[in-house]
Formats: C-alpha cells, sequence, structure tokens
C-alpha cells in the first residue's frame, strides 16, 4: 500500500467531519457556528517544513484515538455513541452544562433583620479566638491493631522475654504526652531542701576543721601499728565454766565434766536459805516520820519561842518561892538607876562590886566558848568527816590548759590551793604549754575553777612572792618547802601578755588516781605523756594539745 498525499487526507479529514456534523444534526445537538467556536489550530497539520512523512498505519491510529475521545466525552453527557462512527473532536461544540439555581445565605438576604426565627441567626464559628471559648478537643487515641500473640509472652516459648516486664508488653503505637498540670509547691519545700544544703555545708566544714586540728596537733605521732591496737586472745575457757570442767578445755566427752563426785558442786540437794526477819522498824504498823528540812527563818523561829518559854517557866518557878530571885544584871551604866530606891553609903564599894560582876559574866562567856570550841583532834576529824561526806557524792575531775606557767607566783598559787582545798593531781609544765589536772570533791573543784579561771591574773609578771594577797586561799597553813621555788629572772622577765588559762576537759571519774598533787617539768611530749600515761590520763595531753581557744565557753560563769 502506497503512502498517501497531503491531499488525501484532508480530503480524508473533511469527509469524517462532514458525517460527524450530519449525525450530530440528526440528534438534535446544537452545533456553534464556525465563526463562533475559537479557531483551534488543526492537530494534524504541521508546517510545511517540519511535516514528516507519516505512513498511512499511523493515520489511522491517530483516528481511532480521536474517536474513542470523542465517544466517552459523549457518553459521560448521556448521549448515545453505539452507531460507532468516529468523529472527531475539532468538530464537536460541546455544551455547557446546565447551572442549578443557587439560593442566597440567610445572612446575606435583606429581610435578614426582619425575620423573627432565631433558627434563621448565624450559627457561630467553631473556632474562637478566645482562649476561654475554645472548645477542648478531644485527644485522638491511636488504635490497637492487634495483640501481642500468646507465643511472644509465653516464657517457655520465647527464652529472651524478661517475666518482670512481660506484663507490660503492648503492641502500642506511642502515645503524645499530655501536658502537666498546674501544680503548687508545698508550703515549706524549698525550705527543708534549703536546710538540708546548710547542713550538708556545716557537716563539711566540721570534717574540714578536723582535719586542720588533726594536722594541727600532729596525730601521726601516736598512731599505732595493727599490732599495738590488736585485741587479746579469748582464754581456753571462761573462769565461770572452770569449776565445771576436769580439763582447761571444752570436750565434747561427757567425761570431761565435773558433775558427780564429792568435790562437784552440782548434787541432788537443794540449799534453801535461812530466812531472816524483817527488822522491827519496817513491820510496825507506824512508820517513822520523815525528817523535816527547816528553812533559816523557821529555825529562827523555833529557838525564838523555845526560849521564851523556857524564860517564863523560870519566873514561875521564882513566883511559887521555888527559886530564888535572879541577882539584878548590873553595868555601870544602869547601876545607879537600879539602886536608887536603896540607899547607897559606900558608892565606891558598890561600884567594884558592879565591875566584879561584869568581869565574872565576861570570865563565865569565854569559858563556854572555850568549852564549845573544838581540839585540833576534834577539828581534823571534823574536815576528814566533811571531805568524806563530799566525795560520797562524787569524784569530780577536771583539766586546764595555761599557755606559760612559768612565773613562780602562779605555780605557787595552783600547787597550794590545790593541797588546802584536798584536791589530788599534777601540774605538767612544757615549753609548748602547760597542763594542770586536779580532781577532788565536787564542791572543791568548784572553787578551784573559779580560782584558776577569774581569780588568778595570769598576765601579771611580778617577782615578790611577800606580798600578802599573792596566796588566794583563806587558811594559813605553811607551804611545803617544794613549793618555795627560786625565783628565775628568765621566767619574771618574759612577757606574759598573752598568756590565758583555758577549762580543757571536766567530768566524773569512779575513783582518785593521784595520791597527791606535784609539779613535774617535762621538755618534751613523749615525756608528759608516759608520766600521765601512770595515772591513766595520757588523752589529757592530747585533748590539751587539740584544744582550740575558739571553742571555749563565752564566759567562765556558765561552767562554775
Amino acid at each position: 500500500m502506497s503512502p498517501q498525499s497531503q491531499e488525501e487526507i484532508n480530503a480524508l479529514i473533511a469527509k469524517k467531519r462532514a458525517e460527524v456534523l450530519a449525525r450530530m444534526a440528526s440528534m438534535n445537538i446544537p452545533t456553534g457556528t464556525p465563526g463562533a467556536r475559537p479557531q483551534m489550530p488543526p492537530i494534524l497539520q504541521r508546517p510545511p517544513a517540519l511535516a514528516p512523512q507519516t505512513p498511512v498505519t499511523s493515520i489511522h491510529d491517530t483516528i481511532a484515538a480521536t474517536r474513542a475521545r470523542i465517544e466517552a466525552k459523549l457518553s459521560s453527557q448521556g448521549i448515545d455513541s453505539s452507531s460507532g462512527s468516529s468523529v472527531c473532536p475539532m468538530a464537536v461544540n460541546v455544551p455547557e452544562p446546565s447551572k442549578q439555581p443557587t439560593e442566597l445565605h440567610p445572612a446575606l438576604r435583606a429581610d435578614f433583620k426582619a425575620l423573627g426565627n432565631k433558627a434563621a441567626r448565624p450559627v457561630m464559628p467553631r473556632i474562637s479566638s478566645v482562649k476561654a471559648n475554645q472548645r477542648k478537643e478531644e485527644p485522638r487515641q491511636l488504635k490497637i491493631e492487634h495483640e501481642v500473640p500468646t507465643s511472644f509472652t509465653d516464657p517457655a516459648k520465647n527464652p529472651y522475654l524478661d517475666p518482670s516486664i512481660g506484663r507490660h508488653l503492648k503492641v502500642e503505637p506511642r502515645q503524645r504526652k499530655r501536658g502537666k498540670r498546674l501544680q503548687f509547691a508545698r508550703p515549706g519545700r524549698f525550705i527543708e531542701q534549703a536546710d538540708k544544703i546548710r547542713a550538708e555545708a556545716k557537716v563539711e566544714q566540721l570534717k574540714a576543721e578536723i582535719r586542720e586540728k588533726a594536722a594541727k596537733a600532729r596525730l601521726e605521732d601516736i598512731i599505732l601499728d595493727s599490732n599495738a591496737i590488736r585485741p587479746s586472745e579469748p582464754p581456753t575457757i571462761e573462769w565461770w565454766d572452770a569449776p565445771f570442767l576436769n580439763e582447761a578445755s571444752y570436750g565434747t566427752d561427757s567425761s570431761s565434766y565435773k558433775l558427780d563426785g564429792p568435790d562437784s558442786l552440782v548434787s541432788i540437794y537443794i540449799q534453801h536459805p535461812v530466812p531472816i526477819p524483817p527488822p522491827e522498824s519496817i513491820t510496825s504498823t507506824e512508820t517513822a516520820p520523815s525528817k523535816v528540812i527547816l528553812t533559816e527563818r523557821e529555825r529562827k523561829r523555833i529557838r525564838r519561842q523555845r526560849r521564851m518559854e523556857q524564860q517564863r517557866e523560870h519566873r514561875d518557878k521564882v513566883m511559887l518561892g521555888l527559886l530564888p530571885p535572879d541577882q539584878p544584871k548590873l553595868s555601870m551604866s544602869n547601876f545607879m538607876r537600879v539602886m536608887a530606891n536603896q540607899s547607897v553609903p559606900d558608892p565606891t564599894r558598890l561600884e567594884a562590886e558592879v565591875r566584879k560582876q561584869m568581869q565574872a559574866r565576861a570570865e563565865k562567856h569565854e569559858a563556854q566558848n572555850k568549852a564549845n570550841k573544838l581540839s585540833k583532834e576534834q577539828r581534823a576529824e571534823k574536815t576528814a568527816t566533811k571531805i568524806a561526806t563530799e566525795e560520797n557524792k562524787g569524784i569530780v575531775s577536771v583539766a586546764f590548759r595555761i599557755d606559760k606557767l612559768k612565773h613562780p607566783q602562779h605555780r605557787y598559787k595552783v600547787s597550794v590551793n590545790a593541797r588546802q582545798m584536798h584536791l589530788t593531781g599534777a601540774a605538767i609544765v612544757s615549753p609548748e604549754m602547760s597542763v594542770v589536772v586536779v580532781e577532788g570533791a565536787d564542791k572543791f573543784v568548784k572553787a578551784y575553777k573559779k580560782l584558776m579561771l577569774r581569780r588568778i591574773d595570769w598576765t601579771n609578771s611580778q617577782s615578790h612572792l611577800d606580798d600578802p594577797d599573792n596566796s588566794d586561799s583563806g587558811d594559813d597553813e605553811p607551804a611545803d618547802d617544794n613549793d618555795q621555788m627560786p625565783e628565775d629572772d628568765d621566767a619574771s622577765s618574759e612577757d606574759l601578755s598573752d598568756n590565758h588559762c583555758y577549762l580543757v576537759w571536766q567530768g566524773q571519774v569512779e575513783q582518785r588516781r593521784f595520791k597527791g598533787f606535784a609539779m613535774r617539768n617535762c621538755p618534751s611530749d613523749r615525756q608528759a605523756k608516759n608520766w600521765l600515761a601512770g595515772a591513766g590520763c595520757d588523752s589529757i595531753w592530747q585533748l590539751a594539745k587539740q584544744f582550740n581557744p575558739e571553742d571555749v565557753l563565752p564566759s567562765a560563769d556558765t561552767i562554775i
């Protein structure tokens, strides 16, 4: 088949266009005039210079595609296209679809305000610009598509499953976290946090201070090795089990126990203690009245009433003639008034008699005082009884730290007053510092603390001991020869402006650890520790060495 020319192709297209128009006319389809339809460029027409030599088969394919498009357009508009004739889209005038009548919104009508119908009012939009008027949107929950299979949650089938979290396994989509609600802080929450932080800071500060004190006191000098603090081995047998054992060890055999025999402490007999009858004072129905302690005013009143009763009885006996009347108590100021009713032939003799009577009364008073005065042995016994009574209340020990105890006057006061107050202890004098340890009754220890902390002027550098005010004790007992130390020119000339005395430790002890009061010069710390270790007070030296003057109480009155 030879290729067709351009003229043949145009003639064929015109023929097909005429057939399409005739068919549309028979179907009463309005067609636009050629002048009214916009001029469209021909689809298959190309410039002569660019038109390729197309074969006939391609033209037929183009016509078939055009016919298919026209039939599809007609079928969408409800036009029957069963004839199957080919049409060209260039000749089809597609009518515009008919428009449906559209009414205006009630809000746009002119008579909207005249209408009184509430249903016709405009509806408020669902979107509001005010936060308070906005509708709360429901959270969108993602739907679970499928559950976890049982084979996955079964530990027997799934060896990689953790049973502790198996109950929480679900194939669920991850939900978006909701915003936190407005929650106010509990009252006092931040105050508690601040207190906790301050407490931690204070603990850290105390730890730092302890480290500084330890470094200052050179604790590495007294650090012992593990052998020195190793506890002693326990005994093979306990002392309460020894009477019941044949050997010095615990055995599993019953023969090692001393439970039978004449020397065994275990027997078949039961020892009943002999009943002792209680004293009659306990069994008597009348209980003895407790001792009543009266005040000073009550004691004076009772003494005055008793004396007045005695004088009344004496006067009654004189009035009844049972006793002779008392001689008048004459004196140089009243004898002329008392003897006025009597004739006085010899006034000189009367004056001598009055003076003699006055002398007798004075001698009688002195004799009574001398009789009531205790002897030296009685005074010593009374003092010992008083000291024992005070010591029965408890032995109190105190320790003082003195920066410098080189002045003879200070040494004299420390030692003499300790002996006069019946205190035992020691005074350790060292170039770095001095420590005074005393122990005794609470009453005397309080007086000694007042002496050391308030009465002695530690900054006084006078070099005279003959001053009567140097001794701060009220007794006139002579001091020992050991206390009369020679004056040291270097000690007297030393500057004592920074000298102070501090109370380092005080407490109650079971019994006295010193036999008397002694003063000891120790040039090194080791000698001081060894000397105090004999009395079990070596820790006091280390305590005094670690003592910080800033830790002392603000006033000595609070500890006395």
